[in-house]
């Protein structure tokens, strides 16, 4: 009798919800690329990837992680954005299974559900903490008005204050049109003991938004020179060097580098530069893989997702809090003529700089 043949192995199962379809689709290829990049890259024989298009709302993001679970997924990725990650999370949490979702709205995190995303707080935190040690003590903000603004503007305020400094004004404004106005202006006039009433100027706006802020602040007599200008990872990606009013401005974010290497990898296998959130995309398909091959696959995940020691990603190091927010070891980064320069490079352990 013919000897029996051995079973095939088991192939874990990793769900992969992004948006083929709708508005988003141009970014939820690159995602989907990224995931793909880093099977690849892993010599993921063992994984078998269900991918399921998220389309443009949140109702077909839900019905798309129903149906990778269904197929058995024993973790999802994506989907992007909080409304669909909130609404798809349901059925996910019912089965157990983890996602690694892409989202920087922290209602979005808990139970099972992890964020990939850059928290504004963590980024705001880390820009006022570097301006307050380098001897800044009086602050102003731009904040754009909306449900960002609403979260970074808060975020300034506890930020100052825990180092002890001063919030000077908080001009609020629709996002693109900043209006110049008398009480901006006297933020940038010596006052009558000669010294200008404020030491930074807090702009956590990115692209044509922040050109506008600048033109504007350029009309008023702004002088980057005199007043530090601090902003957030939105303006990751900006041709800054080329706006004199952003030269010398500090912001906080990944290590440039890091992504660099990804965005070569990346243009030389698709042709084309990845946006930034294509990084995210290929971390978390790399933890879905590592997670798959521990001993029982994705049971109690949650343990290993949340190891304080981190993990090292495209974007640098981060990890997860217990409630599923991510935290990153971010760079302190200075605008140059030459493009982003170091001024505190991002930490390579969770051990120091405030961890």
């Amino acid at each position: 009798m013919p000897a029996p043949q051995p079973a095939a192995p088991q192939l874990a199962r990793i769900g992969l919800v992004l948006p083929q379809s709708g508005q988003a689709a141009e970014t939820g290829k690159a995602l989907q690329d990224a995931a793909e990049l880093a099977l690849f890259d892993l010599g993921a024989q063992d994984v078998e990837l269900l991918p399921a298009d998220a389309g443009g709302s949140a109702a077909t993001a839900a019905g798309a992680t129903q149906n990778v679970l269904g197929a058995g997924a024993g973790i999802v990725v994506g989907p992007l954005g909080a409304t669909s990650v909130k609404t798809a999370a349901n059925d996910a949490r019912r089965r157990g299974v983890p996602m690694l979702g892409f989202s920087t709205d922290r209602a979005a995190a808990g139970n099972g559900v992890y964020l990939m995303g850059f928290m504004p707080e963590e980024q705001v935190s880390a820009i006022v903490g570097h301006a307050a040690g380098a001897g800044l003590k009086r602050f102003a903000a731009l904040i754009p008005q909306g449900a960002y603004g609403e979260v970074v503007g808060a975020a300034f305020d506890v930020a100052v204050s825990a180092q002890g400094g001063h919030v000077v004004a908080i001009e609020r404004y629709r996002s693109g049109s900043l209006q110049p106005n008398e009480a901006l202006r006297a933020l940038f006039a010596p006052g009558p003991d000669g010294r200008l009433p404020i030491d930074a100027l807090f702009v956590p706006e990115g692209g044509a938004a922040l050109r506008q802020v600048t033109a504007t602040l350029a009309g008023l007599g702004f002088d980057p020179r005199q007043i530090r200008l601090l902003g957030t990872d939105q303006w990751s990606g900006t041709d800054l060097g080329t706006d004199p009013l952003t030269l010398g401005g500090w912001y906080a974010g990944p290590p440039p580098d890091r992504f660099e290497r990804f965005a070569s990898h990346f243009s030389a296998t698709y042709g084309r530069r990845p946006p930034r959130i294509a990084a995210q995309a290929y971390d978390a398909m790399v933890l879905a893989v590592l997670l798959s091959r521990r001993p029982g696959g994705f049971a109690d995940a949650g343990q290993a997702l949340t190891a304080p020691d981190g993990f090292a990603g495209v974007d640098g190091l981060f990890r997860f809090r217990a409630d599923g927010t991510p935290q990153h070891g971010l760079a302190i980064l200075e605008v140059t003529a030459y493009g982003p320069q170091a001024v505190r490079p991002a930490p390579e352990s969770f051990g120091g700089q405030g961890f």
